[in-house]
């Protein structure tokens, strides 16, 4: 598609909803803040950084180990696939493997290098590596923003397929259902067309579930600071995971906006923490 049908595609109504940048100009200070204690977190030892997984540039993982066969935090950074790494999020790992697990963080390569289904492929390399690699015999997965799409497509490949280590989901504040993004200034970077959006969206792969599925436990977190869309994107996958018989809970953290959650994510006492350690006890 051309950059002037793009333009003349974006509907301003989905663009305030779903394009960030113009809505948080505050956004590079908390990427410093986190930044900064990443690399605290990585500096203080235990953990082995820049692990190969895939052939990809940026196919790269951390891992934080909690010992030999603990369950594992299999956690996806976000930026709607076009941006950050795996440095940004290190901070998040340090309560949850003071908590017993083993935490795993790739990276992965972004748009226009690769397509965003490129993406989902290799975050499946990076936990395959995880399984082979760790034998983690219960995992969870989380993802914030682009990372709790990746997320939710590794535990819906379970949920197909059925059997596999992973016991439990945390989407936080999701990107669920690509479609809108279409019509958005963000598609002039990803290039979606109407069937990419449709393959990456767990929300349609969800309802093609067969009904027999099982379904792990699902964690929704989403900040109460965040716009109606992606607050509906997460009561959505909630309620459709449900409907489908799975356990499912919605979390929604006050005082947060898309980028302050990770932060509540990170919180020792916090009400993330305590729903992901309860999935994977």
């Amino acid at each position: 598609m051309d950059s002037e049908s793009e333009i003349a595609a974006i509907d301003d109504r989905l663009e305030t909803q779903y394009a960030l940048r113009k809505r948080h100009p505050e956004r590079e200070e908390i990427y410093r803040d986190h930044q900064r204690r990443s690399a605290a977190m990585r500096a203080a030892g235990d953990c082995r950084l820049d692990v190969r997984y895939g052939d990809g540039p940026r196919c790269l993982l951390d891992v934080f180990p909690a010992g030999e066969r603990a369950p594992a935090l299999f956690f996806i950074h976000g930026g709607y696939w076009r941006a950050l790494d795996k440095s940004y999020v290190s901070f998040v790992a340090e309560p949850y493997r003071d908590a017993g697990m083993t935490v795993v963080m790739p990276s992965y390569d972004l748009v226009p290098a690769v397509r965003v289904g490129g993406i989902v492929d290799q975050i499946r390399a990076a936990f395959a590596w995880t399984v082979a690699h760790l034998a983690p015999a219960r995992v969870v997965v989380a993802g914030h923003s682009a990372g709790g799409q990746l997320a939710a497509m590794l535990a819906l490949d379970q949920a197909a397929r059925g059997g596999g280590p992973i016991v439990g989901l945390a989407g936080i504040s999701g990107a669920f259902d690509l479609r809108p993004l279409l019509r958005t200034s963000i598609n002039r970077d990803l290039m979606l067309s109407a069937q990419d959006a449709a393959d990456a969206s767990p929300l349609l792969r969800l309802g093609r579930l067969p009904q027999a599925a099982h379904l792990m436990a699902l964690l929704g977190v989403v900040g109460a600071d965040e716009t109606e869309g992606f607050k509906q994107w997460t009561a959505d996958l909630v309620g459709g995971w449900q409907l489908r018989g799975g356990k499912a809970s919605y979390c929604e953290i006050p005082a947060a906006n898309h980028f302050t959650v990770l932060d509540h994510v990170a919180d020792a006492e916090g009400e993330v923490l305590r729903g992901i350690a309860a999935m994977i006890a």
